[in-house]
């Protein structure tokens, strides 16, 4: 087989089967429910002979430029022999099905335009990418905006991996169906050095859910694979909603389109399933030391943090045992923490305190962390009886920090003397977790912000007013359960032991009731704030936190 014939067999095969919709449940409503069906909206599609022009910003060798002219001359050509399907041209060919037979458009690949000099600079605006668009023909034609990896753009990572949309031509405008309209554009970024585990899964681990090993990129490249997942997405919405008013279904800003109706989702909802369904995929206990006795959980407050900011935490982690709240303040942190009670015996079961608080607001160690670092500021914390909390502030990147992680939990041996456990000497447990709010707030504090991939409906009100900080709460959460059960990575676990799924992540994005993927479940509201959140803390406070596997039950528990 051709190398030709390969490419289109794995990037058919990549975008039939790993792009898939809101889960089953919201693809069968879209199959089944005709009142959930993409609408025509009585707008302008594109018709006759359409140009694809490739504005490339920034540095792209031509291999990689040969893997997008490639897929791009792909999607209409006619040159393939039968033997090589399935192909991009008959995965093309769905979009045909928005159009009568009279009005199908036909594209080409067009012009090319290279700004290799990086003339707007390594730091882009919408209004930027729209400049840069310009550049392509401005008739019949939809111009492709491509930024090379060392390019960030706004909302990219946080909220995005590329858009589409129109805008006014800087000189005469776009020709469709004999009149003159705006013209479309795409962008799509390079995320490989940026986010790979959110824009180029799945051949990247992704930033949530159980981290199996990623596919293998068809043409040996992470970041330009990638690119091209998203390029035919974006390329099948403009095709079938160029201007904003032809096939979509929701809001007009945030549309479901044709590609985008099937969004990237984990394994998650498959591991889960057999998860609970089958006694032999449950949480293995694996014969390593729990925590036993009091344990302190102390707290190193790594950069700039408001004492408001601190409280949100420590009011959490004080809430974990605490039993000052009173019945009416059900459900409650304390109830929630309760679960992770059942992976102990009666005799053994840990208690949790706050303890000691570690301030460094001068970024001792610099502003870029590596994991060696992390392990240096948790030593910091007890190292007996411990698990010692290293928390990054917003302007804080560390190694894989928003490309394939929000946070991460392990254990390391202590500088002095090595944590006690159950009468023994062991390493001593940490976690670390990093405020996203300037970062990657659609992956690390969803469902605060809009999500990086799927329909971008309107965030959930952050139930102590900081995004980040919430943020922070729900994978500070996930990691002091997985923590609790699994504390020296040989307790409860299932899968890999460098990539186990745990407490809570066996749980990803269940946060209610009816949670799936892209929507938190049926969570209560407060009536005052507006805010969504699932239980009560000391102090008044709220929070939202994940659901958590229940040994008892072997589902998924959740407190609403």
């Amino acid at each position: 087989m051709s190398s030709s014939t390969r490419f289109l067999l794995h990037i058919l095969f990549i975008l039939s089967v790993f792009h898939i919709s809101f889960a089953a449940r919201r693809l069968n409503e879209l199959v089944h429910d005709s009142s959930t069906l993409l609408q025509y909206h009585n707008g302008p599609l594109l018709n006759g002979a359409i140009s694809i022009n490739l504005v490339w910003y920034g540095n792209f060798k031509p291999s990689q430029k040969a893997i997008i002219t490639d897929f791009v001359t792909s999607l209409s050509s006619n040159s393939l022999k039968s033997e090589t399907e399935p192909s991009v041209a008959t995965w093309w060919k769905t979009t045909d099905k928005y159009y009568s037979k009279k009005n199908k458009p036909v594209f080409k690949l067009g012009k090319q335009v290279s700004d290799p000099d990086y003339s707007l600079g390594k730091s882009l605006s919408h209004k930027h990418l729209v400049q840069l668009a310009a550049k392509g023909e401005k008739n019949n034609a939809i111009n492709v905006v491509l930024t090379a990896n060392d390019v960030t753009v706004d909302g990219f990572c946080a909220s995005r991996c590329g858009t589409h949309g129109s805008s006014s031509s800087t000189s005469k405008s776009a020709h469709v169906k004999g009149k003159n309209y705006k013209f479309a554009y795409i962008w799509v970024g390079n995320s490989e050095t940026q986010c790979p585990g959110q824009c180029a899964w799945p051949f990247h681990q992704p930033i949530y859910g159980p981290q199996g090993a990623p596919l293998v990129a068809p043409n040996n490249d992470v970041g330009l694979d990638g690119m091209v997942i998203n390029l035919a997405s974006l390329l099948a919405g403009t095709a079938t909603n160029p201007f904003g008013n032809g096939y979509y279904q929701g809001d007009a800003s945030a549309p479901l389109e044709a590609a985008s109706a099937f969004f990237h989702i984990s394994f998650a909802s498959r591991r889960l399933n057999e998860l609970v369904h089958d006694s032999s995929t449950l949480l293995q206990y694996h014969n390593g030391p729990l925590l036993n006795g009091a344990i302190s959980i102390n707290l190193v407050w790594y950069g700039n943090f408001k004492p408001s900011q601190k409280a949100i935490i420590t009011d959490f982690v004080t809430s974990l045992s605490s039993n000052s709240l009173k019945s009416e303040t059900e459900p409650s942190v304390a109830t929630w923490w309760k679960t992770t009670d059942k992976y102990y015996s009666k005799k053994n079961k840990p208690v949790f305190k706050l303890g000691k608080q570690v301030s460094d607001p001068d970024y001792s160690l610099g502003k870029s962390l590596s994991h060696k670092h992390l392990v240096q500021l948790a030593a910091k914390g007890e190292k007996n009886n411990a698990i010692n909390v290293v928390l990054t502030a917003n302007d804080v990147t560390v190694d894989g920090f928003c490309a394939s992680r929000c946070g991460t939990h392990g254990s390391s041996s202590s500088t002095s003397k090595s944590a006690h456990v159950k009468g023994k000497n062991y390493k001593f447990a940490y976690i670390w977790v990093g405020n996203s709010e300037t970062q990657c707030p659609g992956q690390c504090a969803w469902p605060f912000h809009q999500p990086i991939y799927g329909p971008q409906g309107a965030p959930l009100v952050a139930p102590n007013n900081d995004v980040g900080l919430d943020g922070m709460v729900i994978n500070l959460a996930s990691l002091l359960a997985g923590t609790a059960t699994n504390p020296f990575g040989n307790g409860y676990y299932q899968g890999d032991a460098s990539a186990p799924l745990e407490a809570a992540s066996a749980c990803p994005g269940v946060y209610g009731k009816g949670a799936y993927p892209g929507y938190a479940g049926d969570l209560l509201v407060d009536s005052t704030s507006g805010a969504s959140y699932n239980a009560c803390g000391t102090n008044g406070r709220k929070y939202l936190l994940p659901a958590l596997f229940d040994p008892s039950t072997s589902s998924c528990s959740t407190l609403v």
